[in-house]
């Protein structure tokens, strides 16, 4: 016989057992545990898990790599102090996206077999995290709401300007 025929045999010898006896609970953990069933499922949930986890490192990483680069090249520009905002708001972004990757990488880890402590951390780790990405896109619209208000002040510099050279050259 094979493991799946093992398995179906098991099944139907469940199946009939439930409608004779309730506590059959324990049998059909035991015919799962014994089909390989609940090992692979450990297995395939921490690679999961891991891979998710690799990707939220991996967004947080090129978002702090990029904000680097993106502050190196404004250096020594007079524009500094604009592009500051800008890179603050990218940054934020990619740092927000992986924490949520990372969030997701602790629940998928708590699903095959969570116990109370486990449950416990899980719910600090998402609170911590949760609270994080609160504060990180609060602090984000108000960046944005300042390159707003600095945007319009300086359309309104610059129309200014303008008028002052015109009532000048005419």
């Amino acid at each position: 016989m094979t493991q799946i025929e093992d398995i179906a045999n098991g099944a139907q010898q469940i199946v009939a057992n439930i409608m004779q006896n309730e506590d059959s609970y324990t049998e059909v953990v035991e015919v799962l545990e014994r089909s390989g069933l609940v090992i692979g499922l450990d297995v395939f949930s921490v690679l999961i898990a891991a891979v998710i986890g690799y990707i939220g490192v991996i967004v947080m990483t090129y978002g702090c790599f990029k904000g680097v680069w993106d502050f190196s090249l404004s250096i020594g520009k007079r524009t500094t102090h604009r592009h500051l905002p800008m890179i603050r708001i990218e940054l934020g972004k990619h740092l927000a996206l992986g924490l949520e990757f990372l969030v997701g990488k602790d629940i998928v880890e708590s699903i095959v077999h969570p116990t109370w402590n486990d449950l416990g951390k899980l719910g600090a780790i998402i609170a911590l995290r949760t609270v994080v990405t609160v504060f990180l896109s609060r602090e984000l619209k108000e960046v944005e709401e300042e390159l707003k208000v600095e945007g319009q002040e300086l359309a309104l510099e610059e129309r200014r300007s303008k008028l002052a050279r015109q009532q000048k050259s005419a």
